[in-house]
């Protein structure tokens, strides 16, 4: 009979411990989440570049072609296949993850007209830009941001950033002119340089020595 009573007291008292301990957990708080990222490499480069700026080439399909004079800016585009071209930028690297950008143009699009911009780095596009109505305001406005991509590599020794224009903005909706002055941030790693063909002269300067220096030690 005691036996029968102490487990009776036994199952109360878990029960009762049960409970309480259902009780605690609905009682807690909900927990803030982490957000989860890559790490950014701490060892990256970024070389700021010219561009646009005097001098880079230019199409306007409907005002021509030439250069950005200095303190000057393009001709207005409004129509698609419109570019600006820089020159080839050659950095010490095999391969560019990133690009940023710091550029004015002047804008004199209205009526509710945008222009769309493709960045595009050794032809291949890694951003854009959208250029807003300005209600024919003539306004000096910045480009400015920062994009990552996929490793591209150099072509024709280097690297060429280019805008190129998206749509055509029909007559009457106004256009834009890029302006001298602009800047270019291209980003690399710095594990992944390249040495300069200079560098490399010496360092095949100094094997050719050191293999001579062996021969005489050893008398090959």
């Amino acid at each position: 009979m005691k036996t029968s009573s102490l487990r009776g007291l036994i199952l109360v008292v878990t029960l009762c411990a049960l409970a309480i301990g259902v009780a605690s957990a609905n009682s807690f708080e909900p927990l803030g989440k982490f957000t989860v990222s890559s790490l950014t490499p701490a060892n990256l480069v970024t070389a700021s570049v010219p561009f646009p700026t005097a001098g880079d080439s230019y199409l306007s399909q409907t005002n021509g072609s030439g250069t950005i004079p200095s303190g000057g800016e393009t001709d207005y585009m409004w129509t698609a296949g419109d570019w600006v071209a820089s020159s080839v930028f050659v950095l010490p690297t095999s391969s560019v993850t990133g690009l940023s950008a710091n550029w004015n143009f002047e804008d004199f699009l209205g009526g509710g007209n945008t222009e769309t911009w493709y960045v595009l780095v050794n032809g291949i596009a890694v951003a854009q830009a959208i250029l807003p109505d300005d209600s024919y305001n003539g306004d000096i406005l910045n480009v400015s941001g920062s994009v990552s991509f996929a490793g591209i590599a150099p072509a024709s020794g280097g690297y060429q950033v280019t805008l190129v224009l998206q749509n055509s903005v029909p007559f009457g909706g106004g256009s834009v002119a890029w302006l001298d002055g602009g800047v270019t941030g291209l980003t690399y790693e710095a594990n992944n340089v390249v040495p300069e063909p200079g560098s490399l002269v010496l360092l095949g300067s100094g094997v050719v020595g050191l293999a001579g220096l062996l021969r005489r030690k050893i008398g090959i």
